[in-house]
């Protein structure tokens, strides 16, 4: 024989059990879209280039590509060549000879340009592959490091 307490409590849960089940599978669906992690719709991600540190990137819809580059290797670093290419989309491959020397604890402006039109739609968000040669003050040889880029195309 149940109490008067457990009684109201098992009415309770037979008359909202469906509306609390309901609240928590739409949570649970907002939640698995994303809805509740703003990290991930976050203009510019970075994979990889694990020398270097990309503090700010923009694409243009001509296909110019601008970052704010740093280094994580401790010495000064010697850019001698940068080359991307847009993942998934109708631009070639584009190679860029920006040469920069980058300071450490310090960041440099960099912009390639690909040298023709891309034609790109403002407020894309693509995919930039991206390799840097550069060599590090104190040594001859010449390092090579990929990564890749998500930026938006901004004007």
């Amino acid at each position: 024989m149940m109490t008067r307490k457990a009684q109201s409590a098992l009415e309770y849960l037979i008359t909202y059990g469906w509306a609390i089940l309901i609240i928590v599978i739409v949570g649970a669906a907002l939640f698995a879209l994303g809805v509740f992690n703003p990290g991930g719709s976050t203009a510019l991600q970075v994979r990889g280039l694990s020398n270097f540190q990309v503090d700010d990137a923009k694409m243009s819809p001509n296909g110019n590509l601008t970052l704010v580059l740093g280094v994580k290797t401790g010495k000064t670093t010697f850019v001698t060549e940068i080359d991307f290419a847009v993942l998934g989309g109708s631009c070639s491959k584009f190679v860029a000879g920006p040469t920069a020397t980058i300071p450490a604890s310090q960041t440099q402006l960099l912009v390639m340009n690909p040298g023709a039109p891309c034609g790109l739609a403002t407020g894309d968000q693509l995919r930039v592959a991206t390799n840097i040669t550069y060599t590090v003050a104190g040594s001859s040889l010449v390092h090579l490091d990929t990564g890749e880029i998500t930026v938006t195309v901004q004007n």
